[in-house]
């Protein structure tokens, strides 16, 4: 009989595990694994097997970020023997790529995107038919000719599309302003500036929006004594994360995140798990189930690569969380068919047709399906958007920087370890002897000054000292040149010079204004890839799900129109400095009367307004609005008509014979003609 011995550890592990399988068996159905969920299951399968080929690739570019050698080539230098310096050069490049690109889309007073209506506007159906409705009646009434009904038609077209393109533009603000409000309240700003990180990093990026969850909210509201008190309550919030590459499995026939299925996969606790709780399309007995479950003990689906990954991202090692509360959940984002769908308990009016298929997503957890919900989107786009900073065409892995950097990074790093090895070898001379001629005992190993060296008669009658000395080359100019010579070809290969950040190091055309400013234009290209690339691939569709989201759900009808939306990152290259001495040379090119007769006061305030805002000062609480403008200029009216109805009589009650009151002021001018100030 063989006696087992266990650590505490292990037995109170065996006893969750049988306490797990305990509540499996008395919560499950009998079929534990419905049909969505093992067809997630394959696709996970068939994700993890693919995903092989890209986990070295982002291991190695979060080693480089870092500054740390793989294990392997660790052993090699060890083995060799010298120093393990590892220079940071594409940590140095990664962290001036996402200060530019952060200085780009958070440029200050404006957003990275506009809003805008369509060029031609759409008439309603209704209001069309409504329309020639009532000029054929007006031209029956009138007995006049088909062709002047037909003017008639157009003149109120045309002037009910300009009535629709005025009521869009007001509606564009609004719909701006509560988008903007959307994404500070789902955490836009921080999920973004993860989003560049990775986007600097790794060979690929992606954020994810907008996702519901519900969050505990505080209101402060006054009470009957008219004290202020605080109101806890839960709110459904939109929210937007990062997903990170080490977490995206996208199909193997993928380029981009909607050609074909997508998987997540989540790290979740039992606070996620509950915020899900009482979202529309979440499994609530589900849900419920996995806590049961998985609440104490946790759930992880291990890959190969989390113990290195979460030591490289400051986390402990993959033995310390074993016995975490971590739960790993899968999400699943793809078209499926109908009937897959009814089978899990879906409503025929959400699947009216079970061959047809239908755009989904679908969260498992373990055996149990916490979510299965049709994508509302009418294009049947998900909620997931990627960019990279070098794309590879056909590929959903472009190249990152760290992977470009590649070649530079190691040349330098072998020309420094080198550097280093050869200086301390040539710092001080070496010794050699002959073995014969010491005597035994002799600690040959240890220099000092004025140590005395005792040593025999040579046995082979021969002249030359029995120790030596000589002093190795220094060879550390020649290494010096090669690391600067490939520090340089890293700068090019990458668009990132460092004149661009604050190094001194220019010369030739850098050293004079005219020349920087080229130079600068010419380094911005590289990143104007980059940039247009997040434009096209991320910010415009973010925006553009929001705004479908708002436009299906949001009550408000004010807020809704046919609009555009537009990224303008690319824009913001320009410099601000240029942008704004443009604008206050136009400001003061258009203050006279002539040109304030073409723009008017409305077009003044437009421009103002704009200047304002380059300024970084509150240009809302110094320049008015158009209804604020309005008010105005109705009061200003107003006190000039009062000024000259008192002014049409003299004190002692007589009209003046100029219609002026000697006493009076005078009436006050035109305020169209006032000539404003820039």
């Amino acid at each position: 009989m063989t006696l087992a011995i266990q650590t505490p550890a292990q037995v109170d592990a065996r006893m969750r595990e049988e306490q797990t399988q305990r509540i499996e068996a008395q919560n499950q159905p009998r079929e534990v694994v419905n049909n969505l969920a093992a067809h997630v299951r394959a696709m996970w399968s068939i994700a993890k097997t693919d995903k092989l080929r890209v986990q070295d690739r982002l291991m190695d570019c979060l080693r480089r970020r870092r500054g740390e050698y793989s294990s392997e080539k660790l052993a090699q230098i060890k083995k060799a023997g010298g120093a393990e310096v590892f220079m940071q050069i594409t940590g140095s490049k990664c962290r001036a790529a996402k200060a530019w690109l952060a200085d780009i889309f958070t440029s200050s007073g404006d957003r990275p995107w506009t809003l805008s209506p369509t060029p031609y506007p759409e008439l309603p159906p209704q209001l069309k038919m409504q329309l020639v409705s009532t000029a054929v009646q007006q031209a029956m009434q009138l007995g006049v000719p088909q062709e002047m009904a037909i003017q008639i038609v157009t003149q109120h077209k045309e002037r009910l599309q300009d009535e629709l393109r005025q009521k869009a533009t007001d509606a564009a603000e609004k719909m701006a302003v509560r988008i903007e409000d959307e994404l500070v309240e789902g955490g836009f700003r921080p999920a973004f500036d993860e989003f560049l990180d990775d986007l600097v990093t790794y060979p690929a990026a992606i954020i994810r929006a907008p996702v519901y969850r519900k969050r505990r909210g505080l209101v402060w509201a006054q009470n009957m004594g008219n004290t202020w008190q605080p109101i806890a309550g839960d709110k459904l919030v939109r929210e937007c994360y990062r997903v990170s590459p080490f977490d995206a499995f996208p199909s193997p026939a993928s380029s981009e995140v909607d050609d074909d299925w997508f998987i997540e996969r989540h790290r979740l606790t039992r606070r996620d798990l509950n915020a899900m709780r009482g979202v529309q399309g979440y499994n609530e007995q589900g849900i419920v189930d996995a806590l049961k479950a998985y609440g104490l003990g946790g759930l992880r689906e291990w890959l190969w690569s989390d113990g290195e990954r979460d030591r490289l991202e400051g986390r402990g090692s993959m033995h310390t969380q074993q016995d975490t509360d971590i739960i790993d959940a899968i999400e699943w984002s793809g078209f499926l068919p109908g009937h897959l769908l009814l089978d899990w308990g879906m409503t025929p009016e959400e699947i009216p047709d079970p061959y047809q298929d239908y755009p989904i997503s679908a969260m498992i957890c373990g055996n149990y399906v916490l979510r299965a919900m049709v994508n509302p989107d009418p294009t049947g786009k998900s909620d997931y958007f990627k960019a990279c900073w070098a794309g590879v065409p056909n590929s959903f892995w472009g190249s990152a920087l760290p992977e470009i950097l590649a070649d530079c990074q190691d040349v330098c790093n072998a020309a420094a370890r080198s550097l280093v090895n050869n200086m301390a070898m040539s710092s001080g001379p070496q010794v050699y002897y002959d073995a014969d001629r010491i005597p035994k005992g002799t600690d040959v190993s240890s220099v000092f000054p004025w140590k005395i060296w005792a040593t025999s008669s040579s046995k082979t009658g021969s002249s030359q000292p029995g120790i030596g000395f000589f002093q190795p080359a220094s060879n550390s100019a020649e290494l010096m040149n090669i690391y600067e010579r490939f520090g340089r070809y890293a700068d090019d290969i990458v668009g990132l010079p460092a004149f661009a950040f604050g190094s001194d190091q220019g010369a030739g055309a850098a050293r004079t204004a005219s020349g920087m400013s080229m130079l600068m234009g010419n380094a911005s290209k590289a990143v104007k890839a980059v940039v247009r690339a997040v434009d096209i691939g991320v910010v415009e569709p973010l925006v553009r799900k929001y705004f479908t989201h708002l436009m299906l759900m949001d009550e408000d009808q004010e807020i809704k129109a046919d609009l555009t939306i537009k990224a303008r990152g690319s824009d913001s290259l320009i410099q601000k400095e240029v942008s704004q001495r443009r604008q206050l040379e136009f400001l003061a090119m258009t203050n006279n009367p002539i040109d304030m007769q073409i723009v008017g006061m409305e077009g003044r305030r437009e421009l103002l307004h704009e200047a304002a805002k380059t300024l970084d000062v509150p240009a809302d609480r110094i320049v008015p609005d158009a209804k604020g403008m309005q008010e105005r200029q109705m009061l200003m009216m107003a006190q000039m008509q009062a000024q000259q109805a008192m002014g049409m009589k003299q004190p002692n009650g007589t009209p003046s014979p100029t219609g002026e009151s000697a006493e009076s002021p005078k009436a006050a001018p035109n305020p169209a003609m006032v000539e404003p100030t820039a």
